[in-house]
């Protein structure tokens, strides 16, 4: 696993440089990319206060013409930001099953600079990090029932693209 963490980390940094612009965009703003399929991470703001979610994000893949809702949490327990990407989850009152079965990804959230230095995932109003690095989303993706809809296995960083309104 620390090997994959590190090969990942390798990845992000050496091969995911993001453009001089992410540091006047807000993290609740920013558009992120990946390389290989063209997956695109579009935070948008959260919740508000009061709820425990920290961030949404919707992944999209332009070209299948698909879509996952994404939120994060920030989980006490591990000190950790937790993402979760969902393909169609059931609304209102559900089961962990439900939720098991929607579930496309769930994993913490890592920030990189660009000198590679390695952060978690900063609150919403803080300058977006360069790059993202969301360790097993590219395999869970290409495994899950949507990951047909891609033709190549997606990384597990995403750079930063651009600052959405």
């Amino acid at each position: 696993m620390r090997r994959s963490l590190v090969a990942s980390l390798a990845f992000a940094v050496a091969g995911f440089q993001a453009p001089a612009m992410a540091g006047a965009c807000r993290v609740e703003h920013a558009v992120y990319a990946e390389g290989e399929t063209g997956l695109e991470l579009r935070f948008r703001p959260g919740s508000g206060e009061n709820t425990p979610v920290s961030h949404k994000f919707e992944v999209r893949a332009a070209k299948a013409g698909l879509t996952l809702d994404g939120h994060v949490m920030y989980d006490e327990e591990i000190a950790r930001p937790v993402g979760m990407a969902m393909n169609n989850c059931p609304e209102g009152d559900v089961t962990g099953a439900d939720l098991d079965a929607c579930t496309v990804w769930q994993g913490i959230v890592y920030a990189v600079d660009g000198q590679g230095n390695v952060d978690l995932l900063p609150p919403e109003g803080a300058e977006a990090p360069k790059t993202l690095l969301l360790p097993g989303f590219g395999a869970a993706f290409k495994l899950s029932a949507v990951g047909g809809k891609v033709e190549a296995m997606p990384w597990d960083g995403f750079s930063f693209r651009e600052c959405a309104p």
